[in-house]
């Protein structure tokens, strides 16, 4: 078997094994940091005073279990070592669709080919992102984004799953080492 044609079959194979091995969040952390001296946490005040979205209660509730975990507590004062701030990103990606056939052959000169106007559609998401602040520095310590896309489309149930996993994942190796 030719080797071009080798490659063009092993190419999916070796595609889908690397989008495995990704990871469904990003996470950034600055260094030299004691991320051992943070006991409690708070969380930012809405800037905007408007109400609470359920998207963001159910990430607030999220991350006060996450946090719970990771040995910290949820502060009743203003003395607090770590501010916690999320937000739900909003974005948007264009997507193409339309007929398209393509075929191709050389040496002998064989080519077929086919297509039809392509047609665009936005599709909208979320993309959730959590921030600690040191209060003493009022510095962002620590960032994680999710790669994940949370959609309208989404049942409660399915959000809510969604939420809880991507918290998860993005608290799986806090504190840094």
């Amino acid at each position: 078997m030719p080797r071009f044609i080798k490659m063009f079959i092993g190419m999916p194979f070796f595609s889908l094994l690397l989008v495995g091995c990704s990871s469904d969040v990003s996470t950034d952390f600055k260094e030299n940091v004691n991320y051992s001296q943070f006991h409690t946490y708070e969380f930012a005040e809405n800037a905007n005073k408007t109400a609470t979205s359920l998207d963001a209660a159910r990430v607030k509730d999220a991350l006060n279990y996450q946090l719970t975990n990771k040995g910290l507590k949820l502060g009743t004062d203003k003395k607090t070592d770590l501010t916690v701030k999320y937000y739900i990103q909003a974005e948007s990606e264009l997507q193409s669709y339309g007929t398209s056939v393509g075929f191709g052959y050389g040496a002998s000169n064989v080519g077929v080919g086919f297509s039809s106007p392509t047609r665009y559609r936005e599709n909208r998401y979320g993309k959730l992102i959590v921030e600690l602040i040191q209060n003493t520095s009022n510095q962002v310590i620590w960032r994680s984004t999710s790669q994940r896309k949370l959609t309208d489309e989404m049942t409660p149930q399915s959000r809510i799953t969604f939420i809880d996993e991507q918290i998860h994942e993005m608290f799986k190796t806090y504190p840094p080492q």
